[in-house]
């Protein structure tokens, strides 16, 4: 393809919209437009599995990138006191599925489905749901995640540098997202011709962007207009495209960032989202500090309020805790002319789950087809339909939830009465949207067997397409529990989470000597 494309903005979605193209198309007719004023967050971000699938196509190696950005890994999301009694849920990007490889000595084994195959997949998710159902055991974590052992006990799950849990999406990152966007433009993107400069002008005609005048003089023109400017959609603010707000509560966050004490306890291999009375808190350890945040709804607590509590709750700030607003809302388009949102600036609901980054990445991957194609009408469905996914998926957390404790909780739940939202969760897990081909296409964030787990945190019953037989819930019980024991022992055997970081990835330099403490 021999078009000009000019990105705005800079940062984790220009540079990785710029090495993905780069990639594909080369970098010669690629320019991006950096800001020198736009404030970063530079919290450090909890990712999901689709960060190292993206670096990994685009030809970088996990090693050399954790260790330039001081990420670490990350094996599921720990949710603390949702249900308000202290109460604690590990909810992981995979599960453990009975397998042809552990019954193909069993006689009449009908569990021939493996959790990667998505033409059997149907049958994998009603097993997961029969077993919530039948409350076969106390937690569902402790035996449909993999991860779990290595979580409680704080271990990396390496053993002789290679990983015991070998499923397709077993582990994500913490990742800082300023330093990953600086590490793509210097060892990836740097061919890219990167201009520093504010855009004070957008020349539209026809639906079309025209050109671009810079605060340095200059103007651009281009076939392809790419807007990577986050909340300030420069781009998308000049064509007046419509927004969908959403009612989802959190609307404020104060971050901070702060210094280990001890790292080998600190530094655990999940995020953190605890529950508090006016929203939910996050953990986010990076190698070389904690990223913090209270992210609370503005309706319910001022923000001086909502910031003495947040100092109660962290220790060793480097700094004041900074104020971030937004408004949880998407576009009604995303691509039209010659004009395509791409992340953040595509829309935002609030950051639990971790979907910031992950709406980077799937809309930069659509790009190929809207350049190719002009596929507009499909871009902009499936974009539409990941980030309601998303904010759907993230209001069930709040209005399914038992907690009272405050009217924020139970403004909640009346709003999860009034929309029904026990019958939302299931309807989202026989979507075919939301099954693994859904999520396998770029419909979703959250395939079917992630709402399943909701439907079994919050004790919600449904139908099951396919009633297991107990015979068959027998052999999918040993299949559990045998899963469950091993994971056990060989976590037993595996190192402390800090200590593997410490020695395999950044080379037995300490958390707090690592050349980019301040990052």
């Amino acid at each position: 393809m021999n078009k000009k494309i000019v990105i705005v903005g800079g940062g984790t979605a220009g540079w990785m919209t710029a090495a993905y193209l780069a990639k594909y198309y080369g970098s010669e007719n690629i320019t991006v437009v950096e800001s020198s004023s736009i404030p970063k967050i530079g919290v450090g971000e909890s990712v999901t599995p689709h960060v190292k699938d993206f670096f990994d196509e685009i030809g970088i190696n996990e090693n050399d990138w954790m260790a330039e950005t001081g990420a670490v890994h990350k094996y599921a999301n720990k949710f603390v006191d949702w249900c308000g009694n202290n109460d604690y849920q590990y909810f992981s990007f995979n599960y453990t599925t009975p397998t042809s490889n552990f019954y193909k000595d069993i006689p009449g084994n009908r569990f021939k489905e493996d959790f990667t195959d998505t033409t059997t997949q149907p049958r994998s998710i009603d097993e997961l749901s029969n077993f919530c159902l039948d409350k076969t055991y106390d937690r569902f974590d402790q035996y449909f995640c993999p991860q779990f052992h290595y979580m409680e006990k704080n271990v990396s799950p390496y053993k002789d540098n290679q990983v015991v849990l070998n499923q397709a999406y077993s582990y994500a990152h913490h990742i800082n997202a300023e330093l990953a966007g600086n590490y793509i433009k210097t060892k990836i993107a740097s061919d890219v011709t990167n201009i520093i400069a504010d855009v004070v002008n957008v020349n539209i005609e026809e639906n079309n962007i025209t050109s671009i005048d810079l605060n340095d003089g200059s103007t651009l023109t281009a076939d392809w207009f790419i807007d990577c400017s986050g909340f300030s959609r420069v781009l998308v603010n000049a064509m007046q495209w419509e927004r969908k707000v959403y009612d989802t509560p959190i609307d404020s966050a104060w971050v901070c960032q702060t210094d280990y004490e001890n790292p080998s306890e600190e530094m655990v291999n999940y995020t953190q989202s605890i529950a508090e009375p006016y929203g939910w808190r996050f953990n986010i350890g990076l190698y070389h500090r904690m990223g913090n945040g209270y992210c609370y709804s503005s309706k319910h607590i001022s923000d001086d309020d909502a910031k003495q509590h947040f100092l109660t709750k962290i220790k060793n700030p480097r700094a004041e805790p900074r104020l971030i607003k937004w408004t949880p809302e998407r576009l009604k388009t995303f691509a039209e002319g010659n004009c395509i949102a791409v992340g953040l600036s595509c829309g935002f609901v609030e950051p639990l789950e971790a979907n910031a980054l992950y709406t980077i990445i799937t809309s930069v991957r659509r790009l190929k087809t809207v350049l190719e194609s002009l596929d507009y009408d499909l871009y902009n469905e499936k974009m539409a339909h990941t980030i309601d996914d998303i904010a759907d998926f993230i209001l069930v957390h709040y209005t399914l939830s038992p907690r009272t404790d405050t009217n924020f909780w139970t403004d909640m739940q009346e709003i999860g009465k009034k929309k029904n939202h026990s019958s939302l969760v299931v309807d989202k897990i026989y979507d075919e949207k939301n099954s693994m081909n859904g999520a396998a296409t770029g419909y979703t964030m959250f395939p079917d067997y992630m709402w399943a787990q909701l439907a079994a945190h919050w004790n919600i019953e449904f139908n099951v397409r396919n009633k297991s037989s107990d015979a068959d819930k027998t052999l999918a019980k040993m299949h559990f529990d045998f899963n469950n024991n091993k994971h056990k022992y060989i976590a037993s055997l595996c190192e402390n989470n800090y200590t593997w970081l410490k020695n395999n990835i950044f080379e037995n330099v300490p958390s707090n000597e690592w050349p980019s403490k301040n990052g």
